[in-house]
C-alpha cells in the first residue's frame, strides 16, 4: 500500500513539473518571438479588361491577381483608421486559344512596332501576359461595431500607386512537327510602368470582398497596335491574418 501511495505522489510530481516546465517554455517563447507592428494581407482575384484589341481575346479563367501586402493601422477613434501598406501585386491576363502572340517588327518606315504573329502549327493551348508592381495601397476603414478588437463588418475605400518591375509572357503551343512547346519571354511590351488605382472593401473580421479599378492604360503609346486604351479591374476576396 505504501508502495502504491509514493508512487501516486511521485507521479503527480513529475505531472506538476511537467506542466510547469511547459508553461515556461510557452512563456519564454512567447517572449522571445516578436511581434509584427502591422498585418499581412492577402488578395486573391479574377482580372476582367476592357478595350482590348481583337487580337488579345480575353480568357477570364486565365486572368488572376495576387496582391500580398505588409499593412499598418493607425488609428483615428474606435471606428476609424487608416491603413497604408506596401507589397507586390501579381497579375496575368490570359487570352484565348490561338490568338495571335506578341512579335517585334518594323514599320513602313523602318521603325521598331510591336505587333502580332501566329504560332508555326496553330496548336496554341496558352497564351499569357504577366505583369508584376511593387504597390503602395493605403485606405480608410470604417468598423461598424467600433468595438475594441474590430472584429465586426468594416467598409473601406482606398487607393493605390504601383511601379512595374517586371513582365513577360508566357505560352504554350504544338508546332507543325507535333512537338508540344512551352516558351517564356520576358519583355515589356510597350506596358506603361506606373499604375493608379481606387478600391473599395466590405468585410467581417478578417475575411473580405473587394473591388479594384484602375486608371493608367495598361500599354503605353509603345504598346502592340490597338490596346493603347485597354484599361482593367479586378474582383476577389481578401484575407488578413498575423
Amino acid at each position: 500500500m505504501m508502495k502504491k501511495i509514493i508512487f501516486a505522489l511521485f507521479a503527480c510530481l513529475l505531472l506538476t513539473a511537467g506542466h510547469f516546465a511547459k508553461a515556461q517554455l510557452t512563456e519564454e517563447v512567447k517572449k522571445k518571438t516578436p511581434e509584427l507592428p502591422g498585418q499581412i494581407m492577402v488578395d486573391f482575384g479574377f482580372n476582367s479588361s476592357s478595350n482590348n484589341p481583337s487580337s488579345m481575346p480575353y480568357h477570364w479563367w486565365r486572368s488572376k491577381s495576387l496582391g500580398l501586402y505588409f499593412v499598418k493601422s493607425f488609428e483615428f477613434s474606435k471606428k476609424l483608421e487608416l491603413r497604408p501598406g506596401i507589397g507586390v501585386s501579381l497579375e496575368k491576363f490570359g487570352h484565348a486559344e490561338n490568338m495571335d502572340v506578341f512579335s517585334y517588327g518594323e514599320d513602313s518606315n523602318g521603325a521598331d512596332t510591336l505587333g502580332f504573329s501566329t504560332v508555326l502549327g496553330g496548336g496554341l493551348k496558352k497564351n499569357q501576359l504577366a505583369v508584376n508592381y511593387i504597390e503602395m495601397p493605403i485606405e480608410v476603414r470604417f468598423n461598424l461595431n467600433g468595438n475594441e478588437k474590430k472584429d465586426g463588418i468594416f467598409l473601406a475605400i482606398g487607393g493605390s500607386a504601383a511601379y512595374r518591375f517586371e513582365s513577360h509572357t508566357k505560352i504554350k503551343y504544338t508546332d507543325e512537327f507535333g512537338n508540344k512547346m512551352k516558351d517564356k519571354q520576358k519583355n515589356n511590351f510597350g506596358l506603361n510602368n506606373i499604375r493608379l488605382g481606387a478600391y473599395g472593401r466590405l468585410g467581417y473580421r478578417s475575411f473580405s470582398v473587394f473591388y479594384k479599378t484602375y486608371f493608367t492604360n495598361v500599354f503605353s503609346s509603345d504598346g502592340p497596335i490597338g490596346s493603347e486604351n485597354m484599361l482593367y479591374s479586378t474582383i476577389g476576396i481578401s484575407l488578413t491574418g498575423l
